[in-house]
């Protein structure tokens, strides 16, 4: 759901070594309804796959998209998860899910990074 920092790393991505590039992103969005989706993935390279996934698609009545929550989505892609890494932003109780679900789906542990986002307390 966050994507700032996912669009940070596909801006970056171009300027890797060759070697060191990954041999493909899918990049997983989540919001509630479309205008969440503020962003075009495809600007920064059209190679990416781009996953849009809506949690109240109902409010979009023309919405032909992935529906649910965004994890869900990549698990009914049987992506092959041994081979993958995962960095997942957003609401923390998303992370953890996203977290705890995809492990259960074969996922090492070590490939899954995260940037969380939590509410500040204000003194």
């Amino acid at each position: 759901t966050g994507i700032a920092p996912v669009k940070a790393m596909l801006e970056g991505a171009h300027s890797l070594p060759a070697e060191n590039r990954p041999r493909s992103i899918t990049v997983y969005w989540g919001g509630r309804t479309p205008d969440d989706l503020y962003w075009d993935v495809s600007a920064v390279n059209t190679k990416h796959r781009y996953v849009p996934v809506l949690s109240r698609a109902a409010a979009a009545i023309d919405w032909t998209g992935a529906r649910g929550h965004v994890q869900d989505a990549l698990i009914a892609d049987e992506i092959d998860l041994t081979q993958a890494v995962f960095y997942a932003c957003g609401s923390d109780a998303m992370i953890h899910s996203a977290r705890e679900l995809l492990i259960s789906k074969g996922l090492p542990e070590r490939r899954f990074h995260s940037d969380a986002f939590v509410c500040s307390a204000v003194s």
